[in-house]
């Protein structure tokens, strides 16, 4: 007799934000397509789109096949195809790499939690074509000479182990160089705020509700601080600082994408930094790099709720699947 369970939560939890990440990325994606001018990018495009289009498909068949309602996502509505070019061809080949990267790390984390072997598919396959989508962008990124490295630093003469706390550091006074692993994090996390300062300020000069327009300044001025303080860690150990990323933002203020995009798409990206602070804090001794994550990752937090309330006061939140509340079935038969 075939075995066939029912979608336990976290399948629902990975299939419906999988299904929002990719309806919202597909508007996104639409919009680059129909403003690129890069032929050396438009397979590129043309392949996240498709990969967006794929996790929607697969998903949209699972949850009708279970009886579980489809989240509403992101839709045509979303997203002006007449609207003029908002960022350059070169930041959408960077931000394509860069989400794909995300992605990647998204889907393969959550096989972990998942039972089913038609879900375990989806994520495993998902994982597949934005790792491909990766390389593929890395490449072309190689190739313009507009691949921007994380910073190098000396051959190791030697293994060996440590002999003094004093390699911890403290919270003030002179530190000891920083390792490899930490400069890894510095620099992932200077280009998840560059990335998301330059997407963050083009959406901020188009929203159309001033209330959004504020609040997008604000997470601009949030990445803008953020990647200061990293660069300034370097600066202070004595490491060459990273190219800026392509910041080039057309004058247009007539929005590609809704209000309501935007701000999911900004929520999105607070997301990933707070993960990105996460993994940067476990892989840091030095405590004073600590200290500066701790409240960092404190203020996107802070951002991060003040954009929930702004969305759900535009009633731009989709509720996420929860379990049943048995007080309020209670309750109700009172």
């Amino acid at each position: 007799m075939e075995h066939n369970p029912k979608l336990v939560s976290s399948e629902v939890a990975a299939l419906w934000t999988a299904y929002m990440q990719n309806s919202m990325s597909y508007c996104i994606l639409q919009h680059f397509d129909n403003v690129n001018e890069d032929t050396d990018s438009t397979d590129i495009i043309h392949t996240a789109l498709t990969n967006c289009n794929f996790v929607v498909n697969e998903v949209k068949q699972i949850f009708e096949k279970e009886n579980h309602a489809l989240p509403m996502g992101f839709t045509q509505e979303d997203v002006n195809l007449k609207a003029g070019r908002l960022y350059s061809d070169l930041f959408t080949l960077r931000y394509i790499k860069y989400m794909a990267a995300a992605g990647t790390a998204a889907a393969a984390a959550l096989l972990e939690v998942l039972a089913r072997n038609d879900v375990r598919e989806i994520f495993s396959k998902t994982s597949e074509m934005f790792m491909k989508l990766y390389n593929n962008a890395c490449d072309l990124l190689l190739k313009k000479g507009a691949f921007i490295r994380s910073p190098t630093i000396a051959p190791m003469e030697k293994a060996e182990y440590l002999q003094s706390e004093s390699f911890l550091s403290g919270l003030i006074g002179k530190h000891r160089p920083l390792t490899a692993i930490e400069l890894a994090h510095i620099s992932k996390n200077t280009e998840t705020n560059s990335i998301g300062r330059t997407f963050v300020a083009g959406f901020s000069q188009s929203a159309k509700s001033p209330e959004v327009r504020k609040y997008l300044e604000r997470g601009t001025e949030i990445a803008a601080k953020h990647e200061t303080v990293f660069r300034q860690i370097l600066v202070e150990d004595g490491v060459p600082l990273p190219s800026s990323w392509d910041s080039t933002i057309s004058q247009s203020i007539n929005a590609p994408y809704s209000d309501k995009l935007m701000m999911f798409h900004t929520n999105s990206l607070t997301a990933i930094s707070v993960a990105g602070y996460g993994a940067a804090i476990g892989g840091s001794l030095r405590k004073d790099l600590g200290g500066h994550y701790t409240r960092l990752v404190a203020e996107i937090l802070q951002y991060a709720n003040d954009g929930v309330k702004l969305m759900i006061e535009n009633r731009w939140m989709e509720q996420p699947p929860q379990n049943v509340d048995r007080e309020a079935l209670r309750n109700r038969s009172i």
